[in-house]
């Protein structure tokens, strides 16, 4: 095989931490195995396999765990089969065009499977775009997001099988997988004209924004039909954006407007889409008070963080982010429906903590930045909160975020506290 045509693109590659590091070249070391040859592993044993255990075939026994250990094996192939490329020097243009000729059957497959229950239109953006992603990968143009890219693929990939096997059908709604489309695709189409040289670099910042702004508006919809669990999935999704549009405008620089957008994509995702949550959840008039009570108290703690920006800490908010105080509101909606009281009060103690000005609470992007070994343990994260969802249920991934998000929030208190408890000692 030959060595890739384009080594500047291997020098330009994200670092990996050390363990990581290590970890792929034991695995590299462990199978002496040719990457064209797990490719092909993928496309002519795996890739048949899973088309016969999807339950419009049933030629094997139909089982949503046999399809779902397929799919999963079928990504670890494909993640192994670009670590040895990698970390042999074995990529080509061959390589490159065998690893994705594999992929897209699946997405293929799955995507006609969706068409009962999908926009076919929709779908039909989804393979055209990553049909042009295909071809850039394969002349050497896949960009530094790759990873990103791949982690939002895989994802859409598994919300569209989930629905065309009826698997969680509570979660995985057709509507949520749309708006999943629709992020993908927005996603998809900034690589390639960034690629293309059409997207300038400085224009990066303002597009994640608007990737954020557009989970915020899922984020309503969702609300307002009260799926709260997936209005809560896509506040997370849309705070993924804004962390990315922070770290693309230190890297490449932003725009006039950047600020501004950045705001305006906080505003309808922290603010804007808990209120509409609180109102449809809560009955009225309370559900009216709360929402609007919610809403002033974040847009609030946003225009001050944006007046204060430049004398402020950079490693530091004055005061519990918006992003927490949403994932509050939204979690305490999941978990104490049935309880108004216990939602009020979880609301008024994060809007009480997002106008706590004087009280410092660390930049979590910041310093999750400096401990790359929490970053990419995120994924098992997010697998187990998954898991804990389909094997136990939407309250016990709510708890666990909950209960993250208010010991971040009382941390400092309790901090302060003890050390005043002890210098008094």
């Amino acid at each position: 095989m030959t060595t890739d045509p384009n080594p500047e693109k291997t020098e330009k590659r994200t670092v990996l931490p050390p363990w990581l590091e290590n970890l792929e070249k034991y695995i590299v070391s462990a199978i002496p195995v040719s990457p064209n040859i797990i490719s092909g592993v993928k496309l002519l044993l795996v890739f048949p396999m899973f088309v016969l255990a999807l339950k419009q075939v049933g030629a094997l026994p139909v089982h949503p765990y046999i399809v779902l250990m397929l799919f999963l094996f079928f990504g670890f192939l494909d993640y192994l089969d670009g670590t040895i490329a990698r970390q042999k020097g074995l990529e080509s243009a061959f390589g490159r065009f065998l690893d994705r000729a594999t992929d897209y059957p699946l997405l293929l497959t799955v995507s006609v499977f969706c068409i009962e229950i999908l926009p076919v239109q929709l779908l039909t953006v989804k393979l055209m775009l990553d049909l042009i992603l295909i071809v850039l990968y394969i002349r050497g143009q896949d960009s530094t997001e790759n990873r990103i890219q791949n982690a939002v693929n895989y994802t859409t990939l598994l919300a569209l099988l989930a629905a065309s096997q009826g698997w969680s059908p509570q979660f995985f709604t057709p509507e949520s997988v749309i708006y999943l489309l629709w992020i993908n695709i927005v996603f998809s189409g900034v690589i390639i004209l960034y690629n293309f040289n059409i997207l300038q670099k400085r224009f990066i910042a303002d597009a994640l924004s608007g990737g954020n702004l557009l989970c915020g508006v899922f984020s309503m919809m969702m609300a307002a039909q009260g799926r709260t669990e997936i209005s809560l999935l896509f506040l997370m999704l849309g705070a993924a954006f804004d962390g990315f549009d922070g770290a693309a405008a230190r890297k490449y620089g932003g725009t006039r407007w950047g600020v501004y957008s950045d705001d305006v994509a906080d505003g309808v995702n922290y603010a804007i889409a808990p209120g509409v949550a609180l109102y449809f959840a809560l009955p009225a008039p309370d559900g009216y008070a709360v929402g609007i009570f919610y809403s002033l108290f974040t847009v609030s703690r946003l225009v001050f963080f944006t007046l204060n920006k430049e004398y402020g800490d950079p490693n530091y908010f004055c005061g519990v982010p918006s992003t927490v105080g949403a994932i509050v509101a939204l979690c305490s909606l999941i978990l104490f429906r049935e309880h108004p009281v216990l939602i009020g009060l979880m609301t008024g103690v994060a809007c009480i903590q997002m106008v706590s000005f004087d009280t410092h609470y660390r930049h979590l992007g910041r310093a999750l930045a400096s401990n790359r070994r929490v970053i990419y343990g995120m994924p098992v994260m997010i697998v187990f909160l998954f898991a804990g969802h389909f094997l136990l249920g939407k309250e016990v991934p709510a708890a666990v975020i909950l209960g993250a998000s208010l010991v971040y929030g009382f941390l400092p208190t309790v901090t302060h506290f003890v050390r005043l408890v002890s210098a008094k000692n």
